[in-house]
């Protein structure tokens, strides 16, 4: 829509761009379609691209989906790998601490092993002897850091702190419960990285195995733990209340661990439930023989050899619990490893499945998707021949449209035509601020008189094709000519704001120059002195078009009639302005218009008029952008 703003400081008014384009309809058709035939298959294809999209959205979701099942399955085939390498490695790394939890225990006898440790010490040794071993396996296999108390170590770095450990043991120079806590601090860590490159999730296969694993590993860390304070208690008869809480803690945490690994695994159930005495049954045994008064008392008075006797008797019975748990362990390792390969091999088969699948589908999409290509080619190419062969209808039914929609665009607005085209119907619309300007020939009839019809119609063609070729430099509207009668309007249909005023005059005092010069036709064979009056008025009115044959985009109104008025009662020659007009351009200040006086109208009274003299600028018509083109 056009901007209804005005700028009397710059004398700039506004026109729609529409009136400054145009188009070849035909033209661009004829390049059109000889393009298209001589135009490349891949040329073609690119044009059409979405016919080649419809097939390629399908071939390329069948792709991805092979193409993700495939990933899927060469995941799981790592994953099961993965979970086999784990599992071995929790093997040595388990075997690793079974042997830590026996030096643990025989350790902490022999520090509290007073007298005679003969005994001691040679079990002691062959447990040494054991951990050494278990730890060349584990150099071998683990490949993770372990964590103790936030510092990093390696297979290597641990063994070393263990012969440090044992060197403080020999020489006696550590307490027995700095060294238990050490070995389950090393424990600990080492459990740790156990499965520490599998993910677990609930949806996998080998979760529950897994997490049974790991409980029982740590069930057996716990009750070796026991093992090591109970034999150490035994040597020193330290059966008190604080004993008795840690006791408590320990065991409790064991039954803890013992319920989780046996609710994962169907195994570990069955066989824990086929022992003669439980882990749980021995304990609370020991509990209620080792804690009771009696026996404290009686601990007291039995030698330093008679107590470590006790001690590596104690340690023998809760080793057979824990080897029991080792040797589950070693089945439940057994189950976990045959079932991993089990899964390797379904996801070896299912990825050489998808890859052949992956394979054939890819090359079927390929030959699929050329011979669609090809196809789309052809057709394209015999659309385009086809084409050619309807042209020449084409241009005769775009040579008969535009010349419907010339002559539609002579008889009305293109803003009205276009409109009526769209919508059969055009309402008719108001406009508050309009300029009309009437002009007629004078001493029109007595010209008619003494000449021909011919002549008088040279003369009309003669002077209204000057008019016409003025008016495209203005924001006017050529409403009708009737006779001798010439109807101009500004503001309509589109609105200019307050610059309909201005446009008018500059529009009247060119037509006014022009007719200084004007020279009837030839045809007259004579001089004749042709003038015309010009009236213009200001005003609001109301347009719309009146008629099915032959529409006239008519203007309604008094201020049409004040403006015919304007043109009746003035002199030829010159311009006659009525005050409301006046009082439009006079701001402008680029006007020079003198007072007529009060004339008296037909029909309106005495009113107010001025002739307009002249102007100290010519309009400048400005393209407005936020017009749409139509």
């Amino acid at each position: 829509m056009k901007s209804n703003s005005v700028y009397p400081e710059l004398h700039v008014e506004t026109k729609s761009i529409g009136s400054f384009v145009s188009c070849d309809s035909t033209r661009n058709l004829q390049k059109i379609v000889h393009r298209e035939v001589h135009d490349s298959s891949l040329r073609r294809l690119s044009k059409h691209w979405k016919m080649v999209l419809i097939m390629l959205i399908p071939v390329l979701s069948l792709l991805a989906l092979v193409t993700n099942n495939l990933l899927k399955a060469a995941e799981v085939k790592k994953n099961s790998g993965l979970v086999i390498t784990e599992v071995n490695i929790a093997q040595k790394v388990a075997g690793l601490i079974q042997m830590l939890q026996r030096e643990r225990g025989i350790s902490a006898t022999y520090l509290s092993a007073m007298g005679n440790k003969t005994e001691a010490w040679i079990t002691m040794l062959e447990s040494r002897q054991h951990t050494d071993s278990a730890f060349t396996d584990v150099l071998v296999v683990n490949r993770h850091l372990v964590y103790i108390n936030g510092k990093p170590y390696t297979s290597a770095m641990l063994k070393d702190i263990v012969l440090l450990a044992r060197e403080r043991i020999e020489n006696g120079s550590v307490l027995v419960e700095d060294h238990l806590t050490f070995y389950t601090d090393l424990n600990n860590g080492l459990m740790n990285v156990m499965f520490k490159d599998v993910s677990l999730s609930g949806d996998q296969s080998y979760f529950a195995d897994i997490i049974a694993f790991s409980s029982l590993i740590r069930w057996t860390d716990i009750i070796g733990l026991l093992r090591a304070r109970i034999a150490f208690q035994y040597t020193t008869c330290g059966f008190d209340t604080i004993t008795l809480q840690s006791y408590m803690l320990l065991t409790g945490q064991a039954q803890a661990y013992k319920i989780t690994f046996t609710s994962y695994s169907d195994l570990m159930m069955n066989e824990f439930s086929k022992q003669k005495q439980s882990t749980e049954e021995y304990l609370y045994e020991v509990r209620n023989t080792a804690w009771d008064g009696s026996f404290r008392n009686s601990c007291l008075t039995l030698s330093k050899e008679e107590r470590l006797s006790l001690g590596l008797n104690w340690f023998k019975n809760i080793t057979k619990f824990i080897d029991f748990a080792f040797e589950i362990k070693e089945k439940q390792s057994r189950i976990l490893t045959n079932k991993m390969l089990y899964t390797r091999a379904q996801a070896e088969h299912e990825f050489n499945l998808y890859l052949s699948v992956q394979i054939v589908t890819t090359v079927l999409s390929f030959i699929l998707t050329s011979w669609y290509i090809v196809c789309i080619d052809k057709l394209t190419f015999k659309i385009a021949k086809h084409t050619i062969t309807i042209k020449s209808k084409t241009q005769e039914l775009m040579v008969e449209k535009r010349l419907t929609e010339k002559l539609l665009f002579q008889m009305l607005p293109k803003k009205i035509a276009t409109t009526l085209k769209e919508r059969g119907e055009v309402s008719a619309e108001y406009f508050s601020e309009v300029s009309v300007l009437f002009s007629d020939i004078v001493n029109f009839t007595e010209l008619g008189s003494r000449s021909s019809p011919l002549q008088i119609i040279d003369l009309l063609n003669d002077l209204y094709g000057l008019f016409d070729d003025y008016i495209e430099k203005y924001d006017v509207y050529k409403v009708e000519t009737i006779g001798d009668a010439y109807m101009v309007a500004s503001g309509v249909p589109v609105q200019n704001g307050n610059a309909h005023a201005s446009q008018i005059c500059h529009l009247a005092l060119d037509l006014q120059q022009l007719m200084s010069d004007f020279r009837v036709p030839c045809s007259f064979q004579r001089e004749e002195d042709v003038q015309i009056r010009i009236g213009i008025h200001s005003g609001p009115c109301v347009a719309g078009v009146v008629g099915r044959k032959m529409p006239r985009y008519c203007l309604f109104g008094d201020t049409v009639n004040t403006a015919s008025r304007m043109e009746s009662t003035g002199q030829g020659g010159r311009i006659h302005l009525s005050s409301v007009t006046y009082d439009i351009i006079h701001p402008l200040g680029v006007f020079t218009a003198v007072l007529r006086g009060v004339v008296q109208v037909k029909g309106k009274g005495q009113m107010t008029t001025y002739w307009l003299l002249s102007s100290s600028q010519k309009a400048t018509v400005r393209i407005d952008d936020s017009v749409p083109v139509t």
